[in-house]
């Protein structure tokens, strides 16, 4: 260990910073503590006293910080007589590479490309060091940022695999909603049922048809809308020719339905309320399906099936064309 008088804080604090690394507040305040300590702490007591410094502080923000520095070399780590993990100052800390702390110089002729992946990730290219860097120098704002971007990047997805329809899909769909309103003889009042009757014909409500519908009526589109989104079996958006549904009651529940939905989840590679990219399969939930002595259970095609395996489930779903 080395000498902690409390005099050699500007010191080891100077030493540090001519590695390259940067001292934030908790990282200082760390340091003056186990400087000020007699023997090694264990985390909870550097929280303990770092929160008597600055009541701001997380306990997770003391652990990452402290994973940090043993990673460096900064400080090390020892076993209690109670095998509890406690820490003391390294003392070479003279020697620590500073390669690890310094920024990234990033070459101007060769600069960063972007990529994205087949997944929908978008990720850096470069030199294998500089990227090796960045990520250790600024991991925390990396991550969030590539978290972000993988974000953005599904819903771009999502919206790229909306159903786009041609003008003269539109126009041949003109007929078929006229159809619809002349059934009903434009009565505004038969409104649920006329949007019932195009639900059956596309399996979802498109916005082209609700905007005709809204001008041809003269209803105002929010109203459609309104009663569109109140009632549950009216869907907005584009859904699968098959909708899987599970059973999230209570008694399917204390019997494992959770872990019927994560394999189901698994084998169709979607979340509940989503749609397959092929529009083939709708993965929801309902509270009760009417036969808890089978549960778990779901449903597919109007059939029960009781806590299929995940093989069970593959054969099942590449079963349906």
């Amino acid at each position: 260990m080395i000498n902690k008088d409390k005099t050699n804080t500007k010191k080891l604090l100077d030493q540090l910073k001519n590695t390259g690394l940067r001292l934030t507040g908790t990282r200082v305040t760390i340091l003056d503590i186990m400087l000020c300590a007699k023997e090694s702490l264990s985390a909870e007591e550097i929280f303990i006293a770092a929160r008597k410094k600055n009541p701001r502080i997380g306990i997770a923000t003391i652990y990452r910080n402290i994973r940090m520095l043993e990673e460096l070399g900064v400080i090390e780590k020892t076993a209690s007589a109670e095998n509890k993990n406690c820490y003391f100052l390294s003392g070479n800390i003279g020697n620590i590479n500073n390669n690890h702390f310094k920024k990234p110089v990033l070459q101007k002729n060769r600069p960063k490309k972007a990529s994205v992946y087949a997944s929908g990730q978008l990720s850096l290219q470069g030199r294998q060091q500089d990227t090796d860097s960045l990520s250790f120098y600024n991991s925390g704002k990396i991550d969030k940022m590539q978290s972000q971007i993988n974000e953005w990047m599904s819903e771009l997805d999502k919206i790229r695999r909306e159903k786009e329809f041609k003008l003269e899909e539109i126009i041949s769909d003109v007929n078929k909603i006229d159809t619809v309103l002349q059934k009903h003889e434009y009565q505004s009042g038969n409104l649920i049922q006329m949007l019932l009757d195009f639900q059956e014909q596309y399996n979802w409500l498109p916005k082209h048809v609700l905007l005709y519908v809204s001008t041809k009526l003269k209803v105002p589109l929010t109203q459609i809308y309104g009663i569109a989104s109140f009632y549950k079996f009216f869907n907005l958006e584009p859904r699968g020719r098959y909708q899987v549904i599970v059973c999230a009651g209570t008694a399917c529940h204390v019997r494992g339905s959770v872990s019927l939905l994560q394999k189901i989840t698994n084998v169709l590679k979607i979340n509940p309320g989503d749609t397959t990219p092929d529009y083939k399969f709708t993965l929801d939930t309902v509270n009760c399906l009417g036969c808890c002595a089978l549960g778990p259970v779901m449903m597919l095609n109007n059939k029960y099936y009781s806590n299929p395996s995940r093989k069970e489930l593959e054969k099942l779903f590449d079963s349906v064309s």
